[in-house]
């Protein structure tokens, strides 16, 4: 059943009971460019306030960043411990977005649900792959194309990335994750510096 795959119109059983557990031993929620900024305005902080504040670079994935994790059981940062809920939720990463489903193919939007989340049973409601991934201020379809694009750029970033020299890499840093204005399209911007970023590539 677990290799089962799913389409958008897939029914499954989902349903969240709003506890922590999957916010727990975490560290490893990477962010995307389009997160940082929609994180940063919806929690009314600058993007440098935001980084410096949530984020880390993830070691030995460069350029990537991920969420800050806190205390003895490395709960994620945007976690409300008082309420179990997301701080972000309206704008959350897209990796939490799906969860538990897993992408076997996100161009095409297949899926397969993991079943991961430690209070999921097969009595859960079943609910629609789009109804899950979307119910939420529609994230995912909202995303999708942003991500994709952005997963495409990091493949060709992390095989030169040991042969940048550190200007270069400080630059491309910079494009990814900084040097954009929350007052703007976000979209847009992202494109422009990612073309920016190839410029220093290629």
């Amino acid at each position: 059943m677990n290799n089962e795959i799913l389409t958008m119109k897939s029914k499954t059983n989902l349903s969240c009971k709003v506890c922590d557990r999957c916010c727990k031993y975490r560290g490893d929620i990477k962010l995307t460019p389009i997160n940082i900024l929609e994180i940063s305005k919806f929690l009314k902080n600058s993007i440098k306030e935001f980084l410096e504040k949530y984020t880390h670079e993830v070691e030995n994935e460069p350029p990537e960043i991920a969420l800050n994790a806190i205390g003895e059981e490395r709960v994620c940062i945007l976690n409300n411990q008082d309420t179990n809920r997301c701080k972000a939720h309206k704008v959350k990463p897209i990796q939490c977005v799906m969860f538990p489903l897993m992408p076997v193919d996100i161009n095409n939007d297949l899926f397969v649900n993991m079943r991961t989340c430690p209070l999921s049973t097969e009595n859960d409601k079943k609910v629609s792959v789009n109804k899950w991934l979307n119910s939420n201020n529609n994230i995912y379809k909202r995303n999708k194309n942003i991500y994709l694009k952005w997963i495409e750029l990091l493949e060709e970033i992390q095989p030169k990335w040991n042969s940048l020299h550190s200007e270069q890499k400080e630059n491309i840093k910079n494009l990814l994750f900084k040097n954009y204005n929350l007052k703007k399209n976000f979209e847009k911007q992202i494109l422009e510096n990612f073309k920016e970023v190839r410029k220093i590539l290629y």
